[in-house]
C-alpha cells in the first residue's frame, strides 16, 4: 500500500480489517511490527511534518479505510485551527503504541510475549471484533515475526493457548475466546 520513503499523502483511518505496519532503520531490515485495527489512523506523521514516510503500511486482511487527502487536510488545518490538536492526538497515540510494542518485546518469557503481542495486534484491549466469524486473519509466521519468536515456537504456543481455551485457531485465523485469561497469562510473572 505505502512503502517507507514514499512522499507524504493524506491520512487514513481503519474502518475494518487490518493494516500492517512495517518499519526499518539503517541497522534493521524491513519487518512487520504491528497491525492497526478499527479506529486506528495512520499517515499523520508525513501529513504533519511534510516529510517522506518513515514506515510502510499494507493490508494484511480485507480492509475498509477512510481517506482524507493531503490537500484537503492542509485546507482544513488552515480553516479550522482546532483540527491541529486532533492530529497531535493521533501522533500521541502513535507514541503510546510504540511504548506498548517495546514493552511487549521486553517480556522475557517467549510464550507470554507471544500472548501479549496477540492481544495487541488484534486490538483486544480496545474490544475490536473481527469481521470474519473465524477470527482475525493472522498467520503463525506473522505473529512470530512481531513477537520475535520462531514460527515453530509460535505454533506450539498457539496450540498451548488453544488448549487452555483462550483462543481458537481456524485456517490462518485466530479468534480470541477469553481475553481476560489471555491477558492474565501474558502480563503475569513466572
Amino acid at each position: 500500500m505505502f512503502a517507507t520513503d514514499d512522499p507524504p499523502g493524506g491520512i487514513y483511518g481503519v474502518v475494518s480489517g487490518g493494516i500492517g505496519i512495517e518499519g526499518s532503520s539503517e541497522w534493521h531490515p524491513l519487518r512487520l511490527g504491528h497491525i492497526l485495527r478499527t479506529g486506528d489512523w495512520f499517515g499523520y506523521r508525513p501529513a504533519l511534518t511534510g516529510r517522506r514516510r518513515a514506515m510502510g503500511y499494507l493490508a494484511v486482511e480485507p480492509s475498509e479505510l477512510v481517506h482524507v487527502a493531503l490537500s484537503a487536510l492542509t485546507m482544513l488545518k488552515q480553516e479550522s485551527p482546532a483540527l491541529v490538536p486532533l492530529l497531535t492526538a493521533m501522533a500521541v497515540r502513535g507514541d503510546e503504541l510504540g511504548t506498548v510494542v517495546a514493552c511487549d518485546l521486553l517480556i522475557r518469557n517467549a510464550r507470554r510475549r507471544i500472548a501479549a503481542v496477540l492481544l495487541r495486534v488484534t486490538g483486544a484491549h480496545e474490544a475490536v471484533q473481527p469481521t470474519d466469524p473465524r477470527g482475525f486473519l493472522l498467520t503463525q509466521g506473522m505473529l512470530g515475526d512481531m513477537a520475535n519468536a520462531s514460527r515453530n515456537y509460535t505454533n506450539r504456543t498457539l496450540a498451548f493457548l488453544q488448549q487452555q481455551g483462550w483462543i481458537e485457531m481456524n485456517h490462518g485465523h485466530i479468534r480470541l475466546l477469553d481475553v481476560a485469561a489471555l491477558a492474565g497469562f501474558a502480563y503475569g510473572e513466572d
